[in-house]
């Protein structure tokens, strides 16, 4: 259960452990320690005032004779008894505690005089074992103010030594709204130092790796694009000199056609390379609501202009984040103009917004026939029946919104009556890292 728990939980109770058991150990060494020296030097008391009694007195009355009992009384904490041993069973010298009149004592007796006689000796200890108790109330306030202390500091030192950590992590954290960008080690300890001259190295390497990669997309489809509008620029002049109902006709147009797929796919290809570079983009902190708005005033005149209708509906005035503007359009444009597409003549696209406890969501609709849920309409050539494109566009605005760091859907609507596509912004990131 321990090895789940993050570092720094699993840092602390380890040394929290270990502090609070040496602390334990030392305590409770003292307090045996002390309480051994009082109740030993009483021991050792009992016993030198019973050796001596031995060897000055024989009976009980020579012992009060010799001493002024009234004095002793008073200065002697020892209360003496000399008695004959009627039995000559020899008593070796023993301490015994008693308690008497919520008193404490300790009791000595011994035989003596070949076990003639014998001495009892009655040492009252009541102070010193309030003293001793004092003295565990105040280890045991010791104890817990020391654990206290323990885990406090633990927490404190722990989270010290986790901060180069903690550091790093909310680099790589925001890394995803900041961009691939080098990690400053100059706060850095040195222990940490290699680890973020060696993350800073792989950081170049796939900002490198990702450059020529835009590079090769983008070169790519340039080259092709040349020879293919040249191909298609000779297939309609060849395509002027035949008649209407020619099989050389009907093969040229074959032919335009072919070729306009393949310009989509190339028009794609330049995109995904623009995309590469777009997670680059720098995020600016702007009104998500005024952006969408500006753009749906431009889609409204484009539905009108394709005999289709497109309204717009936000539930908040107001949603401020820092976003990448490149990466949220090409993911929004692409859902809008799929709506477009597959919304038949006098159709509806609506576009809506809500906010669940977790996300802000942004909604298409539209009145299409709907997808196939069975199919990854994301991955990349995925396209459905109706569609005459590339099937390049859910792939790259996924790509779009894994770099951005929002979550796309596209589903059926369960009214039946078309699809709805949605882009939710994890409050979490967007709101409480902001």
């Amino acid at each position: 259960m321990l090895s789940k728990r993050s570092l720094k939980e699993r840092f602390t109770i380890e040394l929290a452990i270990g502090m609070i058991a040496m602390l334990i150990i030392v305590l409770i060494s003292l307090s045996t320690y002390f309480y051994a020296s009082i109740m030993g030097h009483i021991k050792n008391e009992l016993y030198e005032e019973a050796n001596k009694i031995a060897l000055h007195y024989t009976v009980e009355e020579e012992y009060n004779s010799k001493e002024d009992l009234s004095i002793l009384s008073r200065l002697s904490p020892y209360k003496i008894k000399i008695s004959k041993n009627s039995t000559n069973k020899h008593f070796s010298p023993s301490i015994t505690p008693l308690k008497k009149d919520n008193r404490e004592f300790y009791l000595l007796k011994k035989s003596f005089l070949d076990d003639k006689m014998i001495l009892e000796i009655e040492r009252d200890i009541t102070q010193e074992s309030k003293y001793i108790t004092t003295m565990y109330y105040i280890i045991t306030f010791i104890l817990i103010t020391g654990i206290l202390f323990i885990l406090y500091y633990s927490s404190l030192l722990s989270k010290k030594i986790m901060a180069p950590l903690e550091t790093l992590t909310n680099q790589f954290t925001n890394m995803h709204e900041s961009l691939l960008h080098e990690i400053n080690t100059k706060d850095l300890p040195t222990e940490f130092g290699t680890l973020g001259d060696t993350v800073n190295l792989l950081i170049t390497k796939v900002k490198t790796s990702i450059k020529y990669r835009q590079e090769l997309y983008i070169g790519t489809a340039h080259e092709l694009k040349t020879p293919l509008a040249v191909m298609r620029l000779k297939n309609q002049i060849t395509l002027m000199k035949y008649k209407k109902h020619d099989s050389v006709r009907e093969a040229l147009e074959q032919n335009i056609e072919s070729i306009d797929t393949l310009n989509a796919m190339i028009h794609n290809l330049l995109e995904f390379g623009r995309a590469e570079g777009a997670q680059f983009e720098q995020p600016e902190r702007l009104n998500l609501i005024r952006l969408m708005a500006n753009k749906c005033e431009e889609y409204e005149l484009l539905a009108h202009s394709q005999e289709r209708d497109f309204i717009y509906h936000f539930d908040i005035p107001h949603f401020r984040i820092n976003v990448q503007p490149l990466l949220f359009m090409q993911i929004f444009q692409n859902f809008i103009q799929n709506a477009l597409k597959f919304t038949p003549k006098g159709g509806l696209v609506s576009l809506d917004t809500r906010m669940d406890p977790d996300n802000f969501i942004i909604e298409i609709k539209d009145e299409g026939e709907g997808i196939d849920e069975s199919k990854d309409l994301f991955a990349p050539f995925q396209r459905s029946l109706q569609s005459t494109g590339a099937g390049l566009g859910l792939f790259l605005a996924k790509n779009a919104a894994e770099s951005m760091g929002v979550v796309i859907d596209l589903k059926n609507r369960k009214d039946g009556k078309g699809a709805i596509a949605s882009i939710a912004f994890p409050l979490n990131r967007f709101l409480l890292k902001d």
